[in-house]
């Protein structure tokens, strides 16, 4: 064999052994992706599960520390971590009589190219049961999360808590978070740092801004032509 021939083979062996190693790397970041996903379907399902009694405490544990950490509710934006924690309410007795369930359903996940950041869209479905009167106060509700996710020292958090009240039917007084206890219990005020400009309720008509492009034809989708077209209310709940 001349030495032609032996560097040839060597040469195709070099290319083969990087094709290889970048196959391996490919599959690697491709089993990452997977196990994000997994891991934030895991957090999202879990705070819907403390949701239920109102556990606060384990709620707020689910959400970043950073600064820039915010949730949105139909009233406006609750900012940083001491806006999560007045908005949750930690130390609040929840009766026993209280029950928050909302399904977390339906998600279409996104994880950023550097896998350190995620964006989720979700369905929420779900009762709130709480005994202000007899008959028992009852309201069900539908519900749009769009939430930004981020991995800190390996684990995943919310960093950006975005819902939309699409509906909820009550039957009667129904709270905008956890009860108090005692006789004569009241809607606590709501309090947040940036009031919401518009009721984009049902029958608003309001899409929240999709955070993904359609996944056949790769081009952002419609709804903020559509959303452009509509007399939106004034937030019912800002104070003036």
């Amino acid at each position: 064999m001349n030495d032609r021939s032996l560097e040839s083979r060597l040469k195709t062996l070099e290319g083969d052994v990087k094709s290889l190693r970048k196959q391996v790397e490919d599959r690697d970041r491709q089993l990452q992706t997977l196990q994000d996903i997994e891991d934030i379907k895991r957090l999202q399902c879990a705070y819907g599960y403390y949701l239920e009694h109102w556990m606060a405490e384990e709620i707020i544990d689910c959400f970043s520390n950073r600064p820039e950490v915010s949730a949105t509710f139909v009233e406006g934006t609750y900012t940083g971590p001491e806006g999560i924690r007045r908005y949750f309410k930690p130390g609040r007795v929840v009766p026993p009589e209280f029950l928050h369930m909302v399904l977390q359903v339906s998600p279409v996940i996104t994880v950023a190219p550097d896998g350190a950041r995620a964006r989720g869209r979700w369905y929420g479905y779900g009762n709130v049961l709480s005994r202000y009167t007899v008959p028992l106060d009852h309201a069900y509700m539908a519900v749009i999360y769009e939430m930004d996710y981020i991995k800190e020292d390996g684990v995943w958090k919310i960093l950006i808590f975005r819902l939309l009240m699409h509906y909820a039917y009550t039957s009667g007084r129904t709270p905008q978070g956890p009860p108090e206890t005692g006789e004569g219990r009241e809607r606590p005020t709501l309090s947040p740092d940036v009031w919401a400009e518009y009721d984009t309720e049902y029958p608003s008509g309001y899409i929240y801004p999709f955070h993904f492009v359609h996944p056949v034809t790769g081009q952002p989708t419609s709804e903020a032509r559509r959303n452009a077209g509509l007399k939106l209310k004034p937030n019912r709940f800002r104070r003036r």
